[in-house]
């Protein structure tokens, strides 16, 4: 026996004529895979997803008909003042007043919106964090 001059193989030599032996590689044990488990892992994980548009298109919808409806009260406003004219004997206090008014409705529509927005993220948070929750667990049990 020798070896191969380009590699570590082997070579006995016959009479006949050269064999070349490969040697024998090790068994690989391929651990055995639940497909169906995986597909119901990826299946549960669009389904987060899809609810998280659903909160956040659900959001979409709400903060839009709410501005559409501040809109309609600023124009019905603007629209009375325009008709009615401006009193020259009304007071500056009165306007200021009024301007006050409006800004702190302005404020407080603002932090309508903003908490609108806040409700609909930590219950998207939530979701995703279940999901990664049971994506782990599940996982583990593939694994196993």
């Amino acid at each position: 026996m020798t070896f191969h001059p380009f590699g570590r193989i082997l070579v006995e030599k016959t009479t006949a004529k050269a064999e070349l032996k490969l040697p024998e590689l090790p068994k690989l044990a391929i651990p055995k895979f639940d497909l169906d488990a995986l597909i119901a892992l990826q299946k549960a994980n669009v389904e987060t997803v899809i609810a998280a548009q659903k909160i956040f298109f659900d959001l979409f919808q709400t903060v839009s008909k709410r501005q559409a409806e501040l809109y309609k009260e600023l124009v019905g406003r603007v629209e009375g003042n325009l008709k009615g004219g401006f009193d020259s004997k009304k007071q500056p206090a009165a306007y200021v007043d009024e301007a006050k008014a409006a800004i702190e409705k302005a404020v407080a529509d603002a932090k309508e919106t903003m908490d609108l927005g806040l409700k609909a993220q930590a219950e998207v948070v939530d979701l995703f964090v279940k999901r990664a929750t049971a994506n782990f667990d599940q996982v583990k049990s593939l694994a196993a």
